[in-house]
């Protein structure tokens, strides 16, 4: 997939997510071709707010990489900027799920599991914020380091 074809399909679909019913929970702001910050809450503590950073480099054929970013520095390497949530490591600040490109980086045989590999199918955008809201309102533990 060519560079145009992946920020062409990424804007179309970014487009459609900030129209959906539960795009209201979050903040998206668009910050690089493929790359986007956005900001969501646990539904049990709305007070903790997480800013995630989505960056894809194909796009919609790979799972983004996921960072939590402290929107006061700007930084993506500290812990306490990432909730405890099942499969997530802030301490490694990385994310074992298979939604993000860290996860398959960390365990390479997904690719090839059914169960597990990345499915490009719909809208990737909607697909992949949904998901980390729905580990966020469901498994959500605490701020690291709290």
């Amino acid at each position: 997939m060519s560079d145009d074809l992946s920020e062409l399909n990424f804007r179309q679909d970014l487009e459609e997510a900030l129209q959906a019913e539960d795009a209201k929970r979050w903040k998206i702001e668009r910050v690089g071709p493929l790359e986007v910050y956005v900001s969501l809450s646990p539904v049990q503590a709305p007070a903790e707010i997480f800013q995630a950073r989505l960056l894809w480099r194909v796009y919609p054929g790979e799972p983004p990489s996921l960072k939590f970013r402290d929107p006061a520095t700007g930084r993506l390497d500290l812990p306490s900027a990432w909730p405890v949530v099942r499969g997530f490591r802030p301490q490694c600040l990385d994310a074992c799920v298979n939604w993000c490109l860290e996860g398959f980086a960390i365990h390479p045989e997904w690719r090839n599991d059914p169960t597990w590999k990345w499915s490009a199918a719909g809208n990737v955008v909607l697909k992949v914020i949904r998901r980390l809201q729905d580990d966020l309102d469901f498994h959500f533990v605490n701020r690291f380091g709290k």
